[in-house]
This record gives structure tokens, sequence and C-alpha cells, in this order.
């Protein structure tokens, strides 16, 4: 090939730094490729992928500092060098007393009115995160628990459980029942708490 000529000139300068990216790229895959990390939760690091080699920079994206849903985990302490989105809760032990009761039945104080809004928006949370166990009435007849997941029927319970019980059962969960504080916010518990606690209860859902 002729490089002589602008055209010439142009085509080798492309060529050189297509060769310099591939390069770099190989260069980037078998330094991540050879690299340690002591973080992979029980992934096994040694296991091959289609060419028989391990690449554990594919679980970076997952591998996240962060808890996991349904992994075990606590409110109290955090992922190291993780950073919450939207600020950190005070920590309520499950057997803090205040003025003769839980904590729990007493604090937080919930700052949401119970608009129609409020409601409507907690019926779908509470379709998507409890129907599942609780039934979509409240009642537990659902196929969860007909195959042996003891969640209680709720709706005779309600009116008896404060909203700062609600709210933390669902921040915190309990014995069984798992926390559903990660994939909630501040709004969407409340929103939830508004509508168990709402004459609309068990209506019908969100559909």
């Amino acid at each position: 090939m002729n490089f002589r000529g602008k055209h010439g000139k142009t085509v080798l300068v492309g060529c050189l730094i297509g060769v310099l990216v591939v390069g770099a790229a190989c260069v980037a895959i078998v330094w991540a490729a050879t690299g340690t990390r002591e973080d992979y939760q029980s992934y096994d690091l040694e296991r091959p992928w289609f060419d028989g080699r391990s690449y554990p920079f594919y679980l970076d994206m997952f591998n996240q500092p962060s808890i996991k849903p349904q992994e075990e985990g606590t409110f109290q302490r955090f992922p190291e060098h993780s950073v919450p989105r939207s600020g950190r809760e005070p920590f309520i032990d499950a057997t803090a007393i205040k003025n003769d009761q839980l904590q729990r039945d007493l604090e937080p104080v919930n700052p949401t009115q119970a608009t129609p809004a409020s409601v409507a928006r907690g019926t779908v949370l509470y379709d998507t995160y409890c129907a599942v166990c609780h039934g979509v009435d409240g009642n537990a007849g659902t196929p969860v628990t007909q195959r042996g997941m003891p969640a209680p029927p709720i709706a005779a319970l309600l009116p008896a459980l404060s909203e700062p019980h609600l709210y933390n059962k669902i921040l915190y969960g309990g014995p069984i029942m798992p926390t559903y504080g990660f994939q909630t916010s501040q709004q969407d518990r409340w929103d939830m708490v508004n509508y168990m606690k709402s004459p609309q209860f068990g209506k019908g859902g969100s559909q």
C-alpha cells in the first residue's frame, strides 16, 4: 500500500489509532481479569466462563456495597463505603421502651396526610409488596399462605395497630416477614400506612 500523499497518511494514522485502542482494551481486560476482590458474597470466582477463564469484573455492577433483597443486613450498620440516597432514619431497637410502651408503637409520627392521592398510591404499593402474603383484603387467603408461609390476617388487627407500628413493620420486617426498607422510601411506607388505616382498605385493591 502506498502511504505517500494526504490520503495514505490519513489511512496510516487511522490504523495506528485503531491498534492503540485495541491494545489498550486488551490490557484493561487482562488487568481486570487477574485482579482480586474479597467481597463477592460466596460467588465462585474460579468458575470458568465460556472460554474456561474467570472474569470477576463481570460481577462489579451487581456486587456494589449494598444489602441485596432478602439478604441479612441491618439498618443500624450500613454496608461499608455505601451512602444512603435519602439520609438515614434513626434506628429504633425492637425492644426499646418509651413511656411504658414499645417505642416502635409510638415513633415516628406520620407526617403524611391521608389524602385521596396518598391512599391511592398506598393501595398500589400495598398490592405490590404486602398482598402476596397478607391478601388484597388483608385476610391472608393467598397461595403463599396456603403453601405454609405463616402470614397473619391483618384486616381485623389494623384498627388496634398504631401508624408507627405499621410503618416500622414495613421498614424493619419481623421474625419471618422480610424488611422492605430497602425497596421502599419513607413516602412509600407512609402512603401504605394511610391506605391500611383508611376505610378503602381491602375494597378491591388497585385494580
